[in-house]
């Protein structure tokens, strides 16, 4: 996966937090994140405050438009949407490219 390795090379972030983030980035929230990851719902929060450290955010919205912008100046022009529980065909979601 591509951007998960984009992520940890350009913010540092563990394999975890990267993780985390591909899920926010395309929309998903943090409590379903938790149970799509097998982790409790602290944990989740716990790496996204690492997350904002490393980034230097604060909010969610303003890490997913960080995130996106810096994909984009890296020419990684989509993001695999993370599988889902049920067994689900990965779907592709564009990258937004007016922000």
């Amino acid at each position: 996966m591509p951007q998960m390795e984009f992520l940890k090379d350009k913010f540092d972030l563990t394999p975890a937090e990267a993780r985390l983030v591909v899920r926010l980035i395309t929309g998903e929230s943090l409590r379903p994140c938790a149970k799509a990851l097998g982790i409790k719902y602290e944990t989740v929060r716990t790496y996204l405050k690492s997350v904002f450290q490393k980034t230097k955010t604060r909010r969610q919205a303003e890490l997913v438009l960080v995130v996106i912008r810096a994909m984009n100046a890296a020419n990684l022009e989509e993001v695999d949407a993370p599988q889902a529980s049920r067994g689900d065909k990965t779907t592709r979601a564009p990258l937004a490219t007016t922000l």
